[in-house]
């Protein structure tokens, strides 16, 4: 199990703490690079960002960011965008953008339909369908997906990691959301984009980084949103008892091992922890009301981030728990 940095919560804690405005995404990126560059956890990142962030745009900037740095582990860290829903959804099935074999290189082209942070984004993770030479092979790159109900095939799915100003690439920004407006949403074309074997990362992109990815995005986003009210709280001068609970919460998250997301554990856990967090809200959101009244009205608004994907949450939660109770039946 990780272990905790003491000086880590000191920090969090600390008053001398100032939370910042920003003018673009950019601004707070550099300064979300420059507080959190000297720590390694990147569940400790996301908490720190949030810790610094004034809104729910930028504590789930935080947690994004990290979720990415968390499973992509690029060596440099940069503004980042995963691209993976098209207009028809985020299935394997519906990924249509194609990758082509082109001489001694690649060509990527298709376009996503909805893309978290697309407009400020230095580099783009896409998941494409990996189109193979001629139909000879096409039976090399398909394999059959068993549900209870049908058998269908799924295509190979690969995730390619692109800078976005390449040559090819257009995005163009979409209308802000009801909620989170500083976080820009945007659509992608993809034409003739070459693409070099450098730039396909190792392994299927569906089972490595598209069906991982929302567990590391959902982790993260809660230490950052966790972060950004223990930052509330301690400029409000909420009870200690209320801090309190919220460092409890954080330090159940911070338990986890980002390198066994996909346990089943993982899954109950962070259930346990979104009901916590849950029951914590209601418990404080008083104290938030009373001593910040125009930040509580945007918490207010922005909280229905909370509820997105809910649904698939619980559902993963639901397999986890067959397969602990498949797995360990009682005598």
């Amino acid at each position: 199990m990780p272990t905790h940095n003491p000086r880590f919560f000191e920090q969090l804690l600390s008053t001398s703490i100032s939370r910042h405005h920003y003018t673009s995404t950019a601004e707070w990126y550099k300064h979300f690079l420059d507080t959190t560059n000297q720590l390694t956890s990147t569940l400790e990142q996301a908490a720190l960002g949030g810790r610094f962030s004034t809104n729910m745009s930028y504590a789930f900037s935080a947690g994004y960011q990290s979720a990415i740095q968390s499973l992509f582990k690029p060596n440099t860290r940069s503004l980042s965008s995963v691209c993976i829903t098209e207009k028809e959804g985020n299935h394997p099935r519906n990924i249509k953008s194609t990758l082509t074999k082109h001489q001694q290189s690649w060509q990527l082209n298709g376009s996503k339909s909805f893309i978290t942070g697309a407009n400020d984004a230095k580099r783009l993770y896409i998941a494409v369908t990996d189109k193979p030479d001629s139909e000879k092979h096409t039976n090399e790159h398909l394999e059959k997906e068993t549900t209870e109900r049908t058998v269908s095939v799924r295509p190979k799915i690969k995730m390619l990691s692109v800078l976005a100003d390449q040559l090819g690439i257009n995005i163009a920004p979409m209308p802000p959301l009801p909620f989170v407006p500083d976080i820009s949403h945007g659509i992608a074309t993809f034409e003739h984009v070459n693409i070099q074997a450098t730039q396909i990362l190792e392994g299927d992109g569906y089972s490595q980084y598209i069906k991982p990815f929302r567990t590391h995005e959902d982790i993260h986003v809660l230490a950052a949103i966790i972060g950004f009210r223990i930052g509330e709280a301690m400029d409000s001068k909420w009870a200690q008892s209320s801090v309190e609970a919220h460092l409890m919460l954080l330090s159940s998250l911070l338990s986890l091992s980002t390198d066994n997301f996909s346990v089943p554990t993982t899954h109950i856990i962070f259930s346990g922890c979104r009901a916590q967090f849950s029951a914590l809200i209601q418990q404080t959101d008083d104290e938030f009301k009373q001593n910040n009244a125009e930040g509580f009205s945007h918490w207010k608004r922005d909280k229905a981030l909370l509820d997105i994907a809910n649904k698939a949450h619980i559902l993963r939660t639901d397999r986890a728990w067959d397969y602990i109770l498949k797995s360990h039946p009682s005598d």
